[in-house]
């Protein structure tokens, strides 16, 4: 290593300005890279973000694009300190270093391996592709629906039957924009966006959604690991029509990560 580049300070980026970065349009011009172990992306990790252990990363750098900017990202700063000399030893353009690493992370969370979820996706056709994140949507709705008539309290039950409703407008949009009519899938019958099943969740949940910061934290829940699971689905069809529709819908779920995280923002400022 160069000696003059050795103690080189590298950017600092906090969790709120990721957590922002994240949730906006410009999040698409960034990579964010987790450089944890494979065990601890799969327990949490940001919605998003490409998994390359440390030790693996100076053989795995032609996976990232040089000329875009990088957000790093281990358990607590050390490891993507590290990370932050190799990348720009190597010549990346912009590396920016997460303080306090995930253990200062306050925002929305995905859970699972990097194939999780992508088994419901095999075929690579776009009209497949389609018909199965259309499917999921729908599944969603119900399993929104589900809840609602498990709980008790009136404003929660109001909330849900709200996130139903948004489902509809979500689908409604699907149809509309890429002019096809959804195909049912058997393999579909229980998955939810991020690749989750309906049953297993509600199970989980029983008797935990007692207020309206709960259900928002459920669905913030939802969005990321669909939006995470999208984001992987486009890296692993690059270059293909269903990557163009995989970002799109990635896209699409970080938007509704959005305006489910200002809403929360506005129900703890009252």
């Amino acid at each position: 290593m160069n000696w003059n580049t050795l103690f080189t300070r590298e950017k600092k980026i906090s969790p709120a300005e990721t957590r922002r970065l994240l949730e906006s349009s410009a999040f698409a011009k960034y990579q964010l890279l987790d450089v944890r172990q494979p065990k601890e992306y799969e327990e949490a990790h940001l919605p998003g973000a490409i998994l390359i252990p440390l030790a693996d990363l100076n053989h795995k750098l032609p996976t990232l694009d040089k000329n875009m900017p990088v957000i790093v990202y281990c358990r607590s700063g050390v490891r993507s300190k590290a990370a932050c000399q190799i990348l720009n030893q190597s010549g990346f353009s912009e590396c920016f270093d997460m303080s306090g690493g995930i253990l200062q992370w306050d925002g929305a969370e995905a859970a699972g391996g990097e194939q999780f979820g992508l088994e419901h996706f095999i075929s690579g056709d776009f009209s497949n592709a389609f018909s199965m994140a259309y499917q999921m949507e729908v599944n969603l709705k119900q399993f929104y629906m589900m809840l609602s008539e498990d709980c008790q309290s009136s404003s929660e039950k109001k909330m849900l039957n709200e996130m139903a409703l948004l489902e509809d407008g979500h689908m409604a949009k699907l149809r509309s924009k890429y002019k096809q009519q959804p195909v049912s899938s058997e393999t579909a019958a229980d998955i939810i966006e991020g690749g989750m099943t309906g049953a297993e969740i509600r199970s989980a949940l029983a008797g935990t959604l007692n207020s309206a910061e709960d259900v928002l934290h459920l669905a913030m829940k939802l969005e990321a690991q669909a939006f995470d699971l999208y984001s992987r689905l486009s890296k692993e069809h690059q270059g293909s029509d269903s990557s163009a529709f995989f970002n799109e819908m990635s896209r699409e779920e970080q938007a509704h990560l959005q305006r489910l995280s200002k809403q929360l923002d506005k129900l703890l400022e009252n």
